[in-house]
């Protein structure tokens, strides 16, 4: 490691001085404030940039993504007899069982909410959670951790249902591109 001369601090030895030394700190910290304003001029100027240039392709993408979304709902019967998934050279589309929460049949999410109001005794008598937000309405994850049989008496139920997925092998695309 080479050998360096530690900085040789400069000695103040007046009032004058201290003050000199005052103003020479206060330029230097407003040299360094210009400095840090250049750059978060020149980042955000970046980052617009970027933004501009992304945009065209986040376009396409949901273009895309939209397309093939429609292409395996419409091709559904046909295309996923053997599995709810397909693996191509370059990714997997298909479908994933998922559920949402839904109100019983002919029931409204207001009338859960009125079914949730006269409960609240109830679930926090059973110590479960509140399973109605300030802004009032169900909160619909609390209401997926209640018991089914809670869940009926709030007038909500889970349906199970297809959600379209897809994955990418970005190694095959790095591949090509090469």
């Amino acid at each position: 490691m080479a050998r360096r001369k530690p900085d040789e601090t400069q000695a103040i030895t007046s009032l004058d001085a201290a003050d000199a030394a005052l103003v020479e700190l206060a330029k230097l910290d407003r040299e360094m404030r210009m400095i840090e304003i250049c750059l978060n001029e020149d980042i955000e100027a970046a980052r617009k940039r970027a933004d501009e240039l992304a945009a065209p392709l986040r376009e396409k993408r949901r273009l895309l993504e939209s397309a093939l979304t429609t292409y395996a709902t419409a091709s559904k019967e046909a295309l996923f007899k053997k599995g709810k998934s397909i693996k191509l050279t370059h990714g997997v589309f298909g479908f994933r069982a998922s559920d949402e929460l839904k109100p019983l049949p002919k029931g409204t999410w207001k009338e859960v909410l009125g079914k949730l109001n006269g409960m609240a005794a109830k679930l926090a008598k059973l110590e479960l959670p509140g399973c109605i937000r300030i802004k009032e309405e169900p909160d619909k994850e609390a209401l997926r951790k209640l018991p089914e049989d809670l869940r009926a008496e709030a007038g909500v139920r889970i349906v199970g249902k297809d959600t379209f997925y897809y994955e990418l092998k970005d190694e095959n695309v790095a591949v090509k591109a090469a």
